[in-house]
């Protein structure tokens, strides 16, 4: 039976009209109530003013008060969250102003706009779900997404362990690079617990092992204590303040991979 793509098209959107509600809100102003729930329950409702040539959709920042019933905002807007939270506004458009999450389409972008917003509010409302496990898995995935994709696989070991070194399977180095001279050891640094195990390690390392290269790339350095920083700046032979500086990454790792 082959299906009728035209009747199916108008049922969808009959039952998608008949699950939008739209009501006055303020003046100049309709609040949308879209087929989409919210982890609390509650559908969300999108709140859209007319703009020169377009419309403004806006959540009046009810997302960021519904994440405040459960979570500190001060707290889980910072390091890891963060980042999440500013990779979903860019990944899907949207725009952040005093806690209101907002985006501004054309006159005829009305219907992507509704979808893409409730897509992005839905995300973001997910952050209460991000657990410090998660934060951190997210880094080192990306981490090793980066590496991966400028490092042959025979030329990387994870987790690596240093021939020779005494007690090395308590000194790990996060990613062994070979070079043409010295290998390149990487670390990932999300926190601070990681940046002194990092320097520990790599003091170790210098009084043992073999001539090597060492780079740090942090989560982000901000997140460390100047402290904790200068030790390890100390300790490491390049840093990279963010995992945000991808271009930069693979740049210093090239550089290293190419040289005679």
């Amino acid at each position: 039976m082959t299906i009728n793509l035209d009747d199916l098209k108008q049922e969808l959107c009959k039952t998608f009209c008949r699950n939008v509600g739209v009501a006055a809100h303020a003046e100049n102003e309709a609040a949308i109530h879209l087929p989409l729930v919210g982890r609390d329950g509650d559908y969300l409702t999108v709140y859209a003013s007319e703009e020169t040539g377009g419309w403004k959709l806006s959540d009046k920042g009810i997302t960021m008060m519904r994440l405040s019933y459960e979570n500190d905002l001060d707290r889980l807007l910072t390091g890891g969250r963060e980042r999440l939270y500013k990779t979903v506004l860019k990944e899907t458009g949207l725009e952040e102003d005093g806690g209101e999450i907002f985006t501004v389409v054309p006159a005829n972008g009305l219907i992507g706009g509704l979808f893409t917003i409730g897509q992005g509010l839905i995300r973001i409302e997910d952050m209460g779900l991000w657990t410090r496990g998660r934060v951190e898995s997210a880094f080192y995935d990306d981490l090793r997404e980066i590496i991966e994709g400028v490092v042959p696989e025979d030329a990387r070991v994870e987790s690596y362990a240093v021939p020779g070194v005494p007690d090395s399977a308590n000194y790990p180095v996060d990613y062994m690079i070979k070079t043409p001279g010295k290998p390149l050891y990487v670390f990932g640094v999300l926190n601070k617990d990681k940046a002194r195990l990092a320097t520990i390690i790599l003091q170790h390392l210098s009084k043992h092992a073999p001539s090597f290269d060492s780079m740090v790339v942090y989560a982000d350095m901000d997140d460390i204590s100047a402290s904790d920083s200068r030790r390890l700046m100390v300790a490491a032979n390049d840093v990279v303040p963010s995992i945000q500086d991808r271009d930069a990454i693979e740049q210093k790792i090239r550089h290293r991979r190419e040289a005679a």
